[in-house]
């Protein structure tokens, strides 16, 4: 631009047609440049079509309920639980809804609800993705401010790269829930579960041995927690071998479930690669 404005009158005249087609060039590469990385923040699944609703109530910061009674819980996200009947919220549980709330406010709590590939859950909720009517993504909002983790559920996992990218930044600068140590570096397994613990956490451990059930892997860590991988999921772990795993720490998200018998006192099913981490 500098060297175009240089030009004396006549020259400017003479090559104007010259620099309108350089401009129009140099304009169509920086909306190439530009237009890759929006469509990557999007975060948004490819051939899906969504459809338009309204939301009338957020019960929490992953879950609403729309204008027409449909309970719909956001998917790939899991948000700080609000504590109801007396029970204690968790950190950042209101804060997370508030969050949320002020999202949806921008558009008056309009949005297209895109459904995830299984799209209902054991409770008879709506799994999806919501967006503004802008096209920004609410798990990816939520992610970014640190008012969520991400975790999935096979094969509810195709978002999984985008909306991890999004939590690490949140991560890096220890917003919200990533100033908690409960999340980063996550639970220790060897001092056991919490029992305030419910629903979904970050554990980390040494794994003490692989096991093999008749359906399941069981990667048992340190302090009788294991993780149980049914092996019907075993594409969705690609490159991992379960084997080589011995001895080395770990770092797994999911949902925590209490269950003691003579082999672990607590368990974490998964069925996506994504939500296991080597530590070493």
């Amino acid at each position: 631009m500098i060297a175009f404005l240089s030009l004396g009158r006549a020259q400017r005249k003479g090559t104007v047609g010259l620099h309108s087609a350089l401009f129009r060039v140099w304009l169509m590469v920086i909306a190439s440049l530009v237009a890759g990385p929006l469509a990557a923040d999007e975060c948004r699944p490819d051939g899906v079509a969504g459809r338009a609703a309204t939301v009338s109530y957020v019960n929490d910061g992953d879950t609403v309920r729309l204008s027409n009674g449909e309970r719909v819980r956001l998917v790939g996200i899991d948000a700080p639980e609000i504590g109801y009947g007396g029970d204690p919220d968790e950190p950042f549980g209101r804060d997370s809804r508030q969050a949320l709330q002020a999202f949806l406010a921008a558009s008056r709590n309009r949005i297209e609800l895109v459904p995830a590939r299984e799209h209902k859950d054991r409770y008879g909720r709506t799994l999806a993705y919501l967006y503004r009517p802008d096209g920004e993504s609410a798990q990816a909002h939520l992610l970014t401010q640190g008012m969520a983790m991400a975790v999935f559920i096979a094969p509810n996992d195709a978002l999984a790269d985008c909306f991890l990218a999004r939590e690490r930044i949140a991560r890096k600068a220890g917003r919200g829930i990533w100033s908690l140590p409960a999340y980063d570096p996550g639970l220790p397994s060897a001092a056991g579960i919490p029992d305030e613990v419910q629903g979904a956490g970050i554990v980390r451990g040494r794994v003490l041995s692989v096991a093999e059930s008749r359906r399941h892997i069981w990667l048992n860590l340190e302090g009788r927690v294991s993780v149980r991988i049914n092996k019907a999921d075993r594409a969705h772990f690609p490159g991992w071998d379960f084997k080589a795993l011995e001895g080395r720490t770990l770092r797994v998200r999911g949902w925590i479930v209490h269950h003691s018998n003579r082999f672990q006192d607590w368990f974490i099913p998964v069925s996506s690669g994504h939500v296991l981490e080597r530590l070493d």
